[in-house]
């Protein structure tokens, strides 16, 4: 097969530098800050947060649910392997979403692994370790790399599927369980859309000589018999347990980007998906055109036509979703990216080369620089202005060290120094140091600046001061009809007030987002430390000011 690697070429060993441990070491370092430490933030992780939090309690394995209301936008998978690490790790003190995030950092983890293994498949031993740099250089990977959501399933699939596909060509079978394992947690972790799209990959490959072989039926048979079966188990319980629910995930959500059947979307804002690529996927989005295109006399091989198609697909199934498509969305490009990256690295012109191993340097350590520089400024008040403007943002923190994250910075900031004196081809060169670059810089801000965000950035003190102006209430429930998801979740997860969103006639009660209506009887106004745009209002309906 086209895709075959030499048993005798596989078990050669590494050369000096070449070492396993030290792309490990960088996988590690990427993921683990940010993942503990600081309360749900904003996008998605309150609403995330409050539905692990339900299960935790009790909610029924298959409704995804917060507050009053079913939360059906993702399948229940992320949640589920969640609120299993969360369940003994909260018993042994962890926060909840703390111990919830780890799980994100078990889902990326698994998704290196799976990207490392199609390169390794697709183009031979030592170039995995490429296409998981390339991945983990990836701009728009570091928020939801790191993040409290279920979309990490979304790499983590698409990953797979790459690896799956490519094996297929040695182990039909073998690879077809493989597949199917990728479209089970596409269906119960994402939507029936992507799981389409991943299907659609799959069967265009047969446009394709090594994949235009009668065993292949054999692996989209084996993958539809292993995922669709079991993927149904979730929507057939949904709809015995709750009929309602069922209909609202099937006629809005059951399609992702797309909507549901009552409610289908396509064509969402003109230049949203083109103008987010192409921050979100740099260097790797360049790196794999050049990718495709310096080796393009190969293009029917595994090693271009595997990538390509799955990139295409991709590209077209972002371009024509409706407005429900997200930022979060675009994970689904960077697997098939990162593994062109691998097959153009070391045809890389050395200009090119050159002038992206300087822009990263430059980048990363001057971004770096100026979080020391601030961090200094704050915790030592000199120039007072500027240690004034950062103690503004965010009111609610006090100065102190996090001896912690110091001793971390420390390290990484020593350790980043070390890497740019190595020696390798220019072109590995430049995706090392972006790929290191990247880490130094998120884990200097986090090591550095952690605490100083989630001071503002956390809903907590707001929704305990509400707490308060209730418990000085007379019982009764609370209309949230009109606030932000963030905020509801928010309620649900910090506190047990009793706020309802749906059939709110009889709440004498309601919380508001923005001015409250004129002649209102407030009873309540805050907002979270620093915040000057997002700011609530409890209000008595049945009252107004001037009574």
């Amino acid at each position: 097969m086209l895709t075959y690697v030499p048993e005798t070429e596989r078990e050669q060993p590494l050369p000096p530098g070449q070492s396993p441990w030290q792309l490990l070491l960088l996988c590690l370092v990427w993921l683990l800050p940010g993942l503990i430490g600081h309360d749900p933030w904003k996008p998605a992780e309150l609403e995330t947060a409050a539905v692990i939090q339900r299960f935790l309690d009790g909610q029924h394995w298959s409704l995804p649910w917060y507050g009053d209301s079913a939360y059906l936008i993702h399948g229940p998978l992320y949640y589920w392997t969640a609120a299993i690490l969360a369940w003994p790790l909260s018993r042994m003190g962890l926060a909840v979403h703390d111990a919830a995030r780890l799980v994100t950092g078990v889902w990326m983890a698994l998704a290196m692994w799976g990207l490392g293994l199609a390169g390794r498949e697709l183009y031979g031993r030592r170039q995995g370790r490429v296409a998981v740099m390339a991945l983990i250089g990836s701009i728009g990977l570091i928020v939801w790399g790191h993040h409290l959501s279920p979309d990490v399933i979304l790499l983590f699939s698409f990953a797979w599927q790459l690896y799956a596909l490519a094996w297929a060509l040695r182990q039909p079978v073998q690879g077809g369980l493989l597949l199917g394992m990728s479209w089970l947690v596409l269906l119960l972790g994402a939507s029936w859309g992507e799981f389409l799209l991943s299907l659609v990959t799959a069967m265009s490959l047969v446009a394709f000589r090594p994949w235009r072989r009668p065993w292949y039926l054999a692996t989209l048979l084996t993958a539809l018999v292993t995922a669709v079966p079991l993927g149904l188990i979730w929507v057939v319980d949904l709809y015995q347990f709750s009929p309602p629910a069922f209909r609202v995930w099937l006629n809005y959500y059951a399609f992702g980007a797309f909507g549901g059947l009552a409610a289908w979307q396509s064509f969402h804002t003109f230049g949203f998906f083109f103008s987010i690529v192409l921050w979100f996927a740099w260097p790797v989005l360049p790196l794999g055109v050049w990718g495709a295109w310096s080796n393009k006399a190969e293009w029917r091989s595994p090693k271009l036509a595997l990538p390509i198609m799955a990139l295409l697909l991709n590209a077209c199934w972002l371009a024509l979703a409706g407005d429900l498509i997200g930022e979060s969305s675009l994970l689904i490009v960077l697997p098939a990216l990162s593994l062109l990256t691998t097959v153009g690295i070391d045809r890389l012109r050395r200009g090119a080369a050159a002038a992206l191993n300087w822009f990263g340097i430059m980048t990363f350590g001057v971004g770096t620089f100026l979080l020391w520089c601030a961090w200094l400024v704050i915790q030592t008040g000199t120039p007072s202005s500027w240690a004034r403007t950062l103690l503004e943002a965010s009111p609610a923190w006090h100065p102190h060290v996090a001896v912690i994250g110091l001793v971390f910075t420390l390290a990484i900031s020593a350790t980043w120094c070390w890497v740019l004196l190595r020696k390798r081809s220019l072109g590995r060169l430049a995706i090392t140091n972006w790929a290191c670059g990247v880490t130094l810089l998120w884990g200097a801000l986090i090591g550095l600046w952690q605490p100083w965000l989630d001071a503002s950035k956390s809903y907590r003190p707001v929704v305990a001061a509400l707490q308060v102006a209730i418990n000085s209430q007379k019982p009764g429930c609370i209309d949230g009809s009109l606030i932000s998801d963030s905020m509801a979740a928010s309620i649900d997860y910090f506190s047990d007030m009793p706020l309802q969103r749906r059939e709110v006639d009889g709440c004498r009660l309601q919380l508001l987002s923005g001015d409250p209506p004129p002649g209102s009887m407030v009873l309540w106004d805050g907002a979270r430390p620093g915040e000057r745009h997002e700011h609530f209002y409890l209000i008595d309906k049945t009252h107004s000011a001037t009574q």
